[in-house]
């Protein structure tokens, strides 16, 4: 390995410490006129040409940019013997520290986190900068009075000092760090744009979360493992320690991000800060309320579908296939519904058979009542009686008014005939007493 030497000749600046070293060494410095506190990064004498022209573009561009999210470069310096440019310091370190002394940040930190860089990415998107390098080393972060983390992004398209780990940054043919890159960064470098920056904060926010990155590059594994991986593998919802409350859109902010189309993923500033802003809702209604939150981040967990993979897992399609089971009770609904039926035309064919029996019975009735009035009953005295032969010749129309509407007053047959005798009248012709007899025998026979 090549040794590597600087120059600690810096004519404006007192050096107080160092802060890092590698193939570029970042010191930490006082301004001999102003004061201000500062940090230097400056490369070694064999650092590679690519490198340098790379910090020489970025710079130049970044020394235009002030933003309260984004350390400021306020000095470059490219015709040294080892080019070098100087920054704003910040006072407290990077999230790569915060991880390893807590493990995981609290989901107010890691919402402020998001917000904050969805403001540093709205300063350097809009000028065409595409950072290419996101991930907790390059997030800085001082402690405000409040209590509360302001965070800054900084190395903007310069190679980090290379680590022993496994999160190794590539030189050379392309500038990444393994496990923050996006697809499309494995197949083609070139294709990198602003929305591999989303996907790549999208890992730093699910590390901060839960304390590992979706996909962990091992050793023993290889690289080859570890990029299909990123290429076809779905990342596992988000586990919190504790069974922890997951604002829903916190959750959904990270689906998007993580997805592996860039052209489907999250890829605006603004919409990320609306979800981020939705998110410090939904932890602020779960904190008051308290009794929901264990159920609230069940369902948050629940609710994490990532984009299809080329190769579905079968646990992705089992809720699709078991859909039909639950829908079954409403095609055994309309049998419990025909007993109502049923009962309703039972009783109507009753009703119709009482119907059927009362008509029955009133014509029944009415057959009765016509023959008791045409022909009346009489007594033993109508034998005797003499019958007027005008009568036989009487029209037959007030007989079929009396046999058509009798009355419960009307006299009786008998009492009329009975009244005959006192007349005294003459016996009359003897011609008609058969057909007498006929009557008064059909008279008695039809009487009850």
């Amino acid at each position: 390995m090549p040794t590597v030497s600087f120059n600690v000749n810096f004519p404006d600046y007192e050096i107080i410490s160092e802060l890092g070293r590698g193939n570029a060494r970042v010191l930490k410095a006082r301004h001999r006129t102003t004061g201000d506190l500062v940090a230097i990064k400056q490369f070694a004498l064999n650092t590679d040409p690519d490198t340098l022209r790379r910090f020489s573009r970025e710079s130049e561009i970044m020394t235009g940019i002030e933003h309260p999210n984004v350390v400021k470069v306020r000095e470059i310096q490219l015709e040294a013997a080892m080019p070098y440019m100087v920054l704003d310091f910040v006072e407290g370190g990077d999230v790569r520290s915060l991880l390893k002394t807590e493990g995981h940040l609290p989901l107010s930190t890691v919402i402020r986190l998001g917000l904050q860089m969805a403001e540093a990415f709205k300063a350097i998107h809009q000028r065409g900068i595409v950072h290419r390098d996101i991930k907790p080393e390059n997030i800085l972060y001082r402690r405000l009075i409040s209590g509360e983390l302001h965070f800054l992004l900084t190395d903007f398209g310069i190679a980090k000092i290379e680590a022993n780990d496994s999160t190794r940054t590539r030189t050379g043919q392309s500038l990444m760090t393994y496990e923050y890159a996006a697809p499309e960064q494995f197949d083609d470098p070139r294709q990198v744009n602003v929305s591999s920056d989303f996907y790549a904060l999208g890992v730093v926010l699910y590390e901060a979360l839960t304390g590992q990155v979706p996909f962990v590059l091992h050793n023993d594994a290889g690289l080859a493992t570890f990029m299909k991986q990123v290429l076809t593998a779905q990342p596992s919802p988000p586990q919190l320690a504790d069974n922890q409350f997951l604002p829903p859109s916190l959750s959904e902010a990270l689906r998007q991000m993580l997805l592996k189309d860039p052209g489907q993923r999250l890829q605006s500033a603004n919409v990320l800060e609306l979800l981020l802003e939705q998110a410090k809702v939904e932890l602020l209604r779960a904190s008051q309320s308290g009794s929901g939150a264990q159920a609230d981040a069940r369902v948050a967990v629940m609710d994490w579908v990532l984009e299809a993979p080329a190769a579905p897992e079968p646990a992705y399609e089992q809720p699709v296939y078991s859909a039909p089971a639950y829908t079954e009770p409403t095609y055994a609904e309309p049998t419990y519904a025909e007993p109502a039926p049923d009962r309703s035309l039972w009783w109507f064919l009753g009703g119709v058979g009482v119907v059927a029996v009362l008509v029955l019975l009133f014509v029944f009735l009415n057959q009765r009542r016509p023959t008791e009035g045409l022909y009346p009953a009489a007594d033993s005295t109508a034998t005797a009686t003499p019958i007027d032969s005008s009568m036989l010749y009487q029209p037959a129309t007030p007989q079929s008014e009396t046999t058509t509407a009798p009355t419960e007053d009307t006299p009786p047959a008998s009492e009329t005939v009975t009244e005959e005798p006192a007349q005294k009248q003459p016996d009359p012709a003897p011609v008609m007493t058969p057909e007498l007899d006929s009557a008064e025998t059909m008279s008695r026979d039809t009487t009850f």
